[in-house]
């Protein structure tokens, strides 16, 4: 009975860590976008110019958006936020412990990290993904460090 108990209780603890789906408020088509030729740091301007990753403004939008490209209901969503002078409240999907620093800029320029090895196959999902599709943890960061001869040394990325 104890056992039992202690089984359920694990799993339950298991579940409340796992965090809720992210619900992104535009249905974002990222393989439409690529498809149509655009790379990521067309809208994700700032991940070879800065720490920081960066989500599009609706200014970054707006440069395609202004006028009716689809008859999607989504694209709408994005000239309404415009008409509003509001930002489009993307939310994030990856979050670095507070820890941790992380440079886009240095993993992008600098080491020629490509997107998708921290990011998965985001390119082709015609839906934003509502979990991370790379499970990232400091083994896994350590894993691409050793393999790529990067340092391993503790205070470049905790502070």
């Amino acid at each position: 009975m104890i056992r039992a108990l202690s089984l359920l209780m694990g799993l339950l603890l298991c579940a409340c860590a796992e965090a809720p789906p992210v619900v992104q408020p535009i249905t974002y088509n990222h393989k439409a976008h690529i498809d149509s030729g655009l790379a990521c740091d067309a809208c994700h301007q700032s991940v070879e110019k800065a720490a920081a990753a960066s989500v599009p403004t609706r200014e970054t939008c707006m440069m395609c958006h202004q006028g009716t490209i689809t008859d999607s209901p989504e694209e709408e969503k994005v000239r309404q936020y415009a008409e509003k002078g509001e930002e489009i409240p993307w939310r994030r999907i990856y979050q670095v412990p507070e820890h941790v620093y992380f440079s886009h800029r240095r993993h992008v320029t600098a080491a020629g990290v490509e997107c998708v090895q921290c990011h998965g196959a985001v390119a082709s999902l015609t839906t934003p993904p509502s979990h991370p599709l790379v499970k990232q943890s400091m083994d896994w960061c350590l894993a691409c460090h050793r393999a790529r001869g990067a340092t391993q040394d503790c205070i470049h990325c905790h502070r």
